[in-house]
């Protein structure tokens, strides 16, 4: 078949399965049933667009998770990247390229299709919007920023101060020992303490400074070491798979160039696939 044929078809599919799936009884059955705390992840990535003028973009495509995860074994801040959680037990996700308001309204309309009202834990990388998102649609719940965004920020902060030696390495473990133990408390006390010492370079004066408005910024959203011990995810790999798989595999493709419509429909039979509802659709499908 020509391009052109595949192109149209999964346009029809995508208008097929938008109409359809909100009436499907049995995919919200299925996310009752499964077992697990509920989960929200939301993420962005851009992709490569043109507009009415035929002008090239990058625009966001925002990418929702809903899943049920079952709890797993407690651990350790030591043991934060050894341990194994227990994989989702069902996962729904969706995605389209749309301002704040419209996915907000999204994210509503997903969770009611999956009877959610409210989630155990909603995990991001600090984007502003992100948990505007989160308190809009599920009011308040523990929030976690992702620890390795968390520790990006970190590292960024040490190499100012320290280069790409040894002592960056040994600060950097530090650091991370004392942020997956003491949260926000325990780096409050260390960058403010490298700030009253005296002898930074006032570029590493302002890398301290940046760092601790962001780690205070999220002091809420840093109690890694209490999910850690019940047995929680503190990373969101789970939306950070969705970006590159639901994604990056079919829209972000070399010389890429979409239309938005066109785009938004496809993130429709994108998301059917990642969320392992493909088959289950089509066998239910009158």
């Amino acid at each position: 078949m020509s391009h052109t044929t595949v192109g149209d078809l999964a346009q029809k599919i995508a208008d097929e399965i938008t109409e359809k799936l909100p009436d499907r009884i049995d995919l919200r059955n299925d996310f009752q049933e499964a077992k697990g705390d509920v989960e929200f992840f939301v993420d962005g990535t851009c992709i490569n667009t043109r507009n009415a003028e035929n002008q090239a973009l990058w625009r966001e495509m925002k990418v929702g998770v809903i899943d049920k995860r079952p709890g797993g074994d407690s651990a350790t801040p030591s043991q934060w990247d050894s341990r194994e959680l227990p994989e989702p037990s069902i996962v729904f996700a969706f995605a389209a390229i749309e301002n704040k308001e419209e996915f907000q309204k999204r994210c509503q309309s997903e969770a009611r299709r999956l009877g959610v009202s409210g989630v155990s834990s909603a995990l991001g990388d600090g984007a502003a919007w992100v948990w505007n998102i989160v308190r809009e649609v599920f009011g308040k719940t523990d929030e976690c920023l992702d620890i390795y965004h968390a520790l990006e920020h970190v590292a960024s902060c040490g190499k100012v101060l320290y280069g790409s030696g040894q002592a960056f390495t040994d600060w950097l473990d530090r650091m991370r020992m004392v942020l997956l133990s003491e949260g926000f408390s325990g780096m409050d006390r260390e960058l403010s303490s490298l700030l009253v010492s005296g002898g930074l370079h006032p570029s590493g004066g302002v890398a301290v400074k940046s760092l601790h408005k962001y780690l205070d910024n999220n002091r809420e959203r840093l109690n890694y070491c209490e999910r850690l011990a019940t047995g929680r995810s503190i990373g969101s790999g789970l939306i950070e798979g969705a970006c590159k798989n639901l994604v990056g595999k079919r829209l972000k493709q070399t010389g890429a160039c979409w239309r938005l419509e066109r785009a938004n429909r496809l993130a429709v039979i994108c998301a059917l696939l990642y969320s392992n509802q493909w088959r289950p659709y089509w066998k239910n499908s009158p």
